[in-house]
């Protein structure tokens, strides 16, 4: 009896199939084989109405040209709009500052072409330049950062003196070398150059006098303060600083000279 029920339910399921396949609709056949397995497994096979197959017309297998219409679409073609063209803006620059030595020069002149109110050696030093009074040939600055020009220098050599106290400006004179450019600043902007050459320190036999008479210090050499004057400030066009050497208690124990030529 089992094997007559389980042909019965494969011939169902094969008629089911093959009437979801011809009507294509896949979701009904799990639908009906559901359907017909838990309602009556019992049923006889002769209950199972299966409709007859569809017989299509001659129109339908051949239908008439008419009805086969055929759509042409003229597209009209695309066209890319042209990209307008768009100009890059540059970043906006930030303004840099002027050289150091250029703001210098800007903040020191004073309009006097005659006189040099400034001294600079790059990396090294950059002074501003006073006049000694008229009547204080003696007078060195006190200000920090700045030089003094020394008038007799001029009067009787025709060069140029620079006179700073070594616990002030003068402690940069200690730092210039042979082959470094001195720049001279006019007070209306011009500049001359010269080069240092060498330096001299000299011991003063009597420090507190200005007519001591002075001593090389690597050579030995005696030499009286005239002497002296004539050699570190005379002869060709220079540039001379001044300043002392302190030794132990004594601020002014001797005179460092550093001597710069005009190249």
């Amino acid at each position: 009896m089992k094997a007559g029920v389980n042909q019965s339910r494969s011939a169902k399921l094969v008629i089911l199939i093959l009437i979801a396949i011809f009507t294509g609709c896949q979701s009904d056949v799990t639908s009906q084989v559901v359907l017909a397995e838990s309602k009556d497994a019992e049923l006889p096979a002769s209950t199972l109405v299966v409709p007859p197959a569809a017989v299509l017309t001659s129109a339908q297998v051949n239908p008439p040209a008419a009805a086969t219409a055929t759509i042409t679409s003229t597209l009209s073609p695309s066209l890319t709009p042209t990209p307008e063209f768009t100009a890059t803006q540059l970043p906006t620059l930030t303004p840099q500052a002027a050289p150091f030595f250029d703001r210098f020069v800007a903040a020191i002149m004073n309009g006097d072409a005659t006189k040099v109110v400034g001294v600079y050696v790059e990396n090294v030093l950059a002074l501003k330049v006073v006049q000694q009074p008229a009547n204080n040939p003696a007078f060195v600055s006190g200000v920090r950062g700045v030089a003094t020009y020394f008038a007799m220098v001029r009067k009787q050599t025709g060069n140029t003196g620079l006179l700073a106290h070594n616990y002030l400006a003068g402690i940069y004179y200690y730092d210039l070398q042979p082959g470094q450019i001195v720049v001279l600043i006019y007070g209306d902007g011009r500049t001359e150059d010269f080069i240092v050459e060498n330096s001299e320190q000299f011991q003063a036999l009597n420090p507190t006098s200005p007519t001591s008479s002075f001593v090389n210090v690597v050579t030995g050499e005696k030499l009286s303060s005239t002497s002296l004057f004539k050699r570190v400030y005379g002869g060709g066009y220079k540039t001379t600083f001044q300043t002392c050497i302190a030794q132990g208690k004594d601020a002014s124990w001797g005179r460092l000279f550093v001597i710069a030529p005009q190249d």
